[in-house]
């Protein structure tokens, strides 16, 4: 989905919206990551893809460490759960979502990072952000 050319980190659009409709979700969800997609911002001179950038990091970011999505994504459910639950629900919800998902990113990040790949992925986004003039 990225390609380095030079000191310019292209993105690969078309290659972003395939992944986004091979994605297991309602079509809702699927126009807004792909209006998404089409986020810009301008600093300074520069015109900077940042809904593209940002999803293709978080693509990446999926594909690299699936256990810190996961448990990311099954904290929201159980906190979704409990903050269902009639009376209690509201009350429980806002003590106990960062707790699942302190929890659910920690047991993920213990299952993924065994391989130390995490600075390596932080330093070549800081490395997009520079080239394309942000940081």
């Amino acid at each position: 989905m990225t390609e380095q050319t030079g000191s310019v980190l292209r993105i690969d659009r078309a290659a972003i919206t395939r992944r986004i409709e091979r994605l297991e979700v309602s079509a809702d969800m699927k126009a807004i990551l792909a209006s998404l997609v089409d986020t810009t911002i301008v600093v300074g001179s520069k015109l900077i893809d940042l809904g593209a950038r940002v999803l293709a990091f978080v693509f990446e970011l999926a594909k690299a460490y699936p256990g810190v999505a996961f448990g990311v994504v099954a904290a929201l459910v159980l906190s979704y759960l409990i903050s269902s639950i009639p009376v209690v629900g509201p009350v429980l919800s806002p003590v106990l979502t960062p707790i699942l998902l302190i929890v659910g990113v920690s047991l993920g990040a213990l299952d993924d990072l065994t391989d130390g790949g995490m600075r390596h992925r932080l330093q070549g986004l800081g490395d997009q952000l520079r080239a394309s003039g942000v940081a």
